[in-house]
């Protein structure tokens, strides 16, 4: 049987790798004000930044994830470890990230100003060095 958690809407979101173990970990508050933590493999957190992009730059979004860097889409197997991640627009303009570990799935929505700051925080993670350079040419409006 599949557990469910929702933390409901967040805010207050950071980014930390971990490079010991190749992961990242993401968290925040949740709706009740708990603070909440998931660690995601490196391919789960690439997925979100990559959805996120879809959704917060529609237009531009081939341009940019063209620039990024690619990995091998190999999976941490472990059930402490956040395999797969989903993002859904919703009605009102939020976003709903789906999170699976094991047999466990985690929900959290995000308004756009929250998605976009979880955006840039997995942008700094995941691509310390590379693109950004570039970035200011590729999002200026055409």
């Amino acid at each position: 049987m599949d557990e469910r958690r929702s933390y409901g809407l967040g805010y207050n979101l950071f980014v930390a790798p971990k490079t010991s173990t190749h992961s990242i970990v993401i968290g925040g508050m949740a709706e009740d004000t708990s603070r909440w933590t998931r660690v995601i493999s490196r391919r789960a957190a690439l997925l979100l930044w990559f959805y996120l992009t879809k959704h917060l730059f529609p237009e531009k979004a081939v341009r940019v994830t063209a620039l990024v860097q690619t990995m091998p889409a190999r999976t941490v197997e472990l059930p402490t470890i956040t395999h797969h991640i989903e993002v859904t627009r919703l009605p009102n303009e939020m976003l709903e990230i789906t999170g699976r570990v094991a047999q466990q799935t985690w929900l959290l929505r995000l308004t756009a100003s929250e998605s976009q700051r979880l955006w840039d925080a997995l942008d700094v993670a995941l691509n310390p060095k590379g693109w950004q350079s570039s970035m200011p040419a590729v999002m200026a409006d055409d």
